[in-house]
């Protein structure tokens, strides 16, 4: 990965970070990492691969949150997470970034964690010239 890009993904997760910290709402810490991309030189007129970190404390759990994702056009992969007995639902999705697509993406998530149990943990994505 190009050096300024791995930097990118260290600035968008610091943001995302931060902005839990500030307790900034999710829209609000999008918009600013829309800006840090666009800052870092990325063309938000152009598609980005999008990665959505959900997770869940079982794997069938994560499974069906993955299950409904796909469903939906995403690419899932479920996976052991970080932590002990937490697994992963990695869900990606190329499209042009926006302040309404991730608005109602977030929505998406949060209606799927109501349902299913689980957390969503946010996103990241790369530079794109």
């Amino acid at each position: 990965m190009h050096n300024s890009k791995r930097v990118l993904l260290l600035i968008l997760g610091f943001s995302l970070l931060l902005a839990a910290c500030i307790n900034l709402t999710l829209e609000q810490s999008d918009q600013a990492a829309l800006e840090s991309l666009r800052e870092a030189g990325s063309d938000l007129s152009k598609p980005h691969p999008f990665d959505f970190y959900l997770y869940h404390n079982n794997k069938s759990g994560a499974q069906r949150l993955c299950g409904e994702l796909n469903k939906m056009g995403f690419q899932v992969n479920v996976r052991e997470g970080a932590i002990e007995n937490e697994w992963l639902c990695l869900a990606r999705q190329n499209f042009i970034p926006s302040e309404n697509k991730l608005a109602e993406l977030s929505q998406v998530f949060e209606e799927l964690i109501s349902t299913y149990g689980g957390e969503y943990d946010g996103w990241e994505t790369i530079v794109i010239d």
